[in-house]
């Protein structure tokens, strides 16, 4: 029984490590207060769907749930243990306007969003640019965690009074 359980850690650990490597840059949670700093950029109300892109363990992607219930969040995760857990969370406690994607966030279509949070690192942030240069509708917000978009100037932004000065900026898109 510890052979099989030690061997499922290993196992989770590498998929993890492999997923990581690939995208360029692992899951890590958003704390609580960099969560609450990025709510203060967002708008109070949202009609129209939120997306998450890189979900990681869900910690933002169930708070944007309860704090916008009645619109639909959809949180994307590639790496099968952050979005396992994801899942297996959501069975506990469901949200019934969280919606799960396994896989690549860069095939969601953000046609409909008014809403895109993302926690990502530079060459993601490079990429992102680019789709919502493409799709995204005038009048959407995105917020976004530690990483600035490269050819576009922040609406707002702030430092959160943390262990990392964490900055976290906001973008009208027009």
């Amino acid at each position: 029984m510890t052979l099989a359980v030690l061997a499922l850690v290993v196992l989770a650990g590498a998929s993890i490590i492999w997923t990581s490597l690939r995208v360029g840059i692992g899951p890590m949670p958003t704390s609580a207060r960099v969560r609450r700093a990025m709510f203060e950029l967002m708008p109070a109300e949202v009609e129209g769907e939120i997306h998450e892109l890189g979900a990681g363990w869900g910690t933002l992607a169930f708070s944007l749930a309860d704090r916008y219930p009645s619109s639909p969040v959809v949180a994307w995760e590639v790496s099968l243990v952050p979005f396992t857990f994801c899942w297996l969370r959501a069975r506990l406690r469901a949200r019934p306007n969280l919606v799960l994607r396994r896989g690549d966030f860069l095939a969601a279509d953000l046609r409909r969003a008014r809403l895109v949070t993302c926690y990502l690192f530079p060459k993601g942030m490079e990429r992102l640019e680019r789709k919502f240069q493409e799709e995204l509708p005038k009048g959407a917000v995105v917020v976004s965690n530690t990483f600035a978009l490269r050819h576009r100037s922040p609406s707002a932004s702030l430092i959160v009074a943390d262990l990392y000065r964490t900055h976290v900026f906001r973008y009208d898109w027009s």
